[in-house]
């Protein structure tokens, strides 16, 4: 997949399976995310065999992740009887020269991969396609500066097709997005800075006030990020690093937390060894994969 970051062409994770009382299991990932935070996997392995042999360390950011997910109680939702599944809606993957993947609903096409102009121009001829049904995200994934960002929010003002602009800028300039934000005629939201700051309550802190994309897998502790979610469910979007099945159960979960379209299409997935069905529909039920299914999964691992 080409994103603003590079191409990224293998997910390699590692999964932390732990039994606690009652027969219980509970599922962490470590997943590494070009763009995002990467790692020398080999310590990643070494990390986990320590955790395994029951070492005391201080865990690395991603091992953090896993960790929390262990313990955040996502994987006791299934076991309560007052929690139904309800739907939830994923904006659809859409590549450059490929067909639209839906006639309504939302769909994300990745932006800031070629020359400003062209692309601006290419995407305009794109969006004038589009029936007035379907809503876009546009992921620039950091790759813009002022200046073309400047020059999307002109060509893209009254497009009402759009829905946002997702990480315009640099992680680190969350004070530029604030004060263009301000201005702008077309939302914009952080992704990477909330990986970057710490979470949502930290680009908070700063002064965000707009959307923000909520990647579960990434953050260091699922509990802060969950009430966060619950806090503000709608400008909080809950996003997949296209994580195992294991992971991903458990972030499409956190999704039952938000009322945003999801960003959860792992369509690059879907028919492979070990991939279940309900990971692939539209929408999306979580709870339907339950720890058992899961347990059927780790065992052919």
């Amino acid at each position: 997949m080409q994103t603003g970051h590079g191409e990224w062409d293998v997910r390699r994770s590692i999964i932390l399976r732990e039994e606690g009382g009652e027969g219980t299991v509970r599922y962490g990932e470590v997943a590494p995310t070009p763009g995002f935070i990467g790692g020398e996997f080999q310590a990643l392995i070494e990390e986990a065999q320590g955790w395994v042999r029951g070492q005391e360390t201080n865990p690395s950011p991603l091992f953090a992740s896993a960790l929390s997910c262990l313990s955040c109680g996502i994987w006791s939702m299934q076991k309560n009887e007052s929690i139904s599944p309800s739907p939830v809606f994923s904006a659809r993957l859409q590549f450059p020269g490929g067909q639209v993947p839906v006639s309504k609903g939302t769909v994300k096409r990745k932006i800031g991969m070629g020359l400003v102009h062209q692309e601006i121009a290419e995407t305009l001829s794109w969006l004038s396609s589009l029936p007035s049904s379907v809503k876009v995200r546009l992921d620039a994934n950091e790759s813009l500066d002022v200046v073309s960002l400047g020059a999307w929010i002109k060509a893209l003002d009254g497009e009402e097709r759009l829905e946002m602009i997702e990480q315009p800028l640099p992680r680190d300039q969350l004070d530029v997005m604030i004060a263009m934000a301000e201005e702008s005629t077309v939302s914009l939201a952080v992704d990477e800075s909330v990986f970057f700051f710490g979470g949502g309550d930290e680009v908070r802190q700063k002064g965000w006030t707009g959307l923000c994309v909520i990647k579960p897998a990434l953050m260091p502790n699922w509990v802060e990020m969950m009430n966060f979610i619950k806090s503000e469910p709608q400008k909080c979007v809950v996003s997949t690093v296209f994580e195992s099945p294991f992971g991903f159960e458990a972030v499409c979960r956190c999704a039952l937390l938000a009322d945003t379209v999801a960003g959860l299409d792992r369509g690059p997935f879907e028919g492979r060894a070990g991939e279940f069905p309900q990971h692939h529909q539209l929408p999306l039920y979580p709870l339907s994969v339950g720890v058992d299914r899961l347990e059927e999964l780790w065992e052919t691992l």
